[in-house]
């Protein structure tokens, strides 16, 4: 049984990222059971070129371009899926290091006769020395409660790069959401097989991953706006129990941008944010 890589680029091409240097690293026999896709969000067009698309020992590497006006994880993830013939898929942003004892441990579990509600596998993701995923769902300080190995029915988040998803649950969830294009995808996507009474599998591995997030005063507005106008909606339409806690949040936030902390004038895109989601 073979596993398809949904590898989205982005500013860098997709050669020199982190994950595709790691994904060549892996031994052949490993990679003989991969059928690699990357989807390019880049401003440059790669696919003439015909050193990138070498096979590189996978059992297939495909490379489409974003010519779309929509950019972002969605559109990627739901594009692969439309077109992989495999039972599994696994999200991967370029800046994630995935690893071959992850991969192994992938490859045998998709193989075995497991219980058929198990839809999804996750690695413990790191930042540094911060597990950043997975983590507990039903706390707004997401961070601060990571999760251990195990089966999980409930109240469990984290990022999609390194998530292995039943194809068949997509397809039947109706793919992935439009309302989120990029951010909170991933958090929509943990609930959404929740409420579709299925599991995950947290899988005892580490992979390294670099969370922009993380970093949050040194992206620009446009990205600013997205990350917080999709928590929002993330939290009014799918966790409506935490929506007190987010906008006691954002108003604490808003308080200290006026006077000159943290975010500081990006202060009213946060009020901006408020008002127009009322």
């Amino acid at each position: 049984m073979n596993l398809t890589i949904c590898l989205v680029a982005y500013s860098q091409k997709f050669t020199e990222t982190v994950s595709f240097y790691s994904l060549l690293n892996l031994t052949k026999n490993l990679k003989e059971n991969i059928n690699l896709y990357i989807f390019d969000n880049g401003s440059e067009d790669f696919s003439s070129s015909h050193e990138e698309l070498d096979t590189h020992s996978f059992h297939s590497l495909n490379y489409i371009y974003n010519k779309q006006k929509e950019r972002g994880t969605r559109i990627a993830y739901q594009s692969i899926l439309d077109v992989s013939q495999d039972e599994w898929l696994m999200f991967l942003d370029d800046d994630t290091e995935i690893s071959q004892p992850y991969l192994s441990k992938i490859l045998s579990e998709i193989k075995k006769e497991n219980q058929s509600d198990i839809c999804a596998y996750a690695p413990l993701v790191f930042d540094h020395e911060i597990q950043i995923s997975p983590t507990a769902s039903d706390t707004l300080k997401m961070i601060n409660f990571p999760k251990k190995p195990g089966i999980y029915s409930e109240n469990l988040t984290g990022i999609s790069s390194c998530l292995v998803v039943k194809s068949d649950l997509l397809i039947e969830i109706g793919g992935l959401n439009i309302e989120f294009p990029l951010d909170y995808l991933d958090h929509w996507l943990f609930w959404k097989i929740f409420n579709s009474n299925k599991k995950v599998v947290v899988i005892n591995e580490k992979i390294n991953h670099h969370l922009s997030i993380q970093e949050i005063n040194q992206t620009n507005d446009l990205r600013f706006y997205s990350i917080f106008s999709s928590e929002y909606h993330f939290y009014k339409y799918y966790k409506p129990e935490l929506l007190l806690n987010l906008y006691k949040k954002y108003v604490r936030m808003i308080i200290k941008g006026i006077l000159g902390k943290e975010i500081g004038p990006r202060w009213k895109i946060l009020l901006k944010i408020l008002l127009e989601r009322k």
